[in-house]
């Protein structure tokens, strides 16, 4: 028997696992902070590419993605109550976060005259708060013809 073998059965089993995958997502995050605290972009074109090659990665393995993440079968990560809760909490974070960018907004272009160099700024958080209205309705509407 090759002693070789049993390493690469070791290696093959941590692609399998889905710890390969855990620690490269840890190693992309590291590396989009580090390039946006040193202000290099060529960390983060780094980054890019490494998030593309695990996103196709992940697309050819979407049927066994269950499988990979799922871990110990036998302890309850959540119920039905934890999801509700978890719903709630994101539905109320979402309009809150619209709410807040729209009256930044507001004030921010109401203050034009003031303050023209943050006009630009004012506009952004209007365009932002309206992509998410637009990405809620969308998931919203995909989802009810989902379930």
């Amino acid at each position: 028997m090759n002693p070789n073998s049993g390493t690469v059965m070791k290696i093959l089993s941590i692609f399998e696992s889905g710890l390969f995958i855990k620690i490269l997502s840890v190693f992309i995050t590291g590396l989009w902070l580090a390039g946006l605290i040193l202000g290099n972009i060529y960390v983060i074109i780094l980054a890019i590419i490494l998030l593309s090659a695990e996103g196709v990665v992940l697309y050819i393995n979407r049927d066994n993605l269950e499988e990979i993440f799922r871990g110990d079968s036998t302890v309850i990560v959540e119920d039905e109550r934890t999801q509700l809760i978890n719903e709630k909490a994101s539905t109320m974070t979402l309009g809150i976060l619209i709410a807040v960018m729209i009256y930044a907004g507001i004030i921010i272009v109401a203050l034009r005259n003031v303050y023209p160099q943050f006009l630009q700024a004012g506009y952004t958080l209007f365009v932002l708060a309206f992509f998410c209205f637009v990405l809620y309705f969308v998931s919203r509407s995909y989802y009810s013809r989902k379930y």
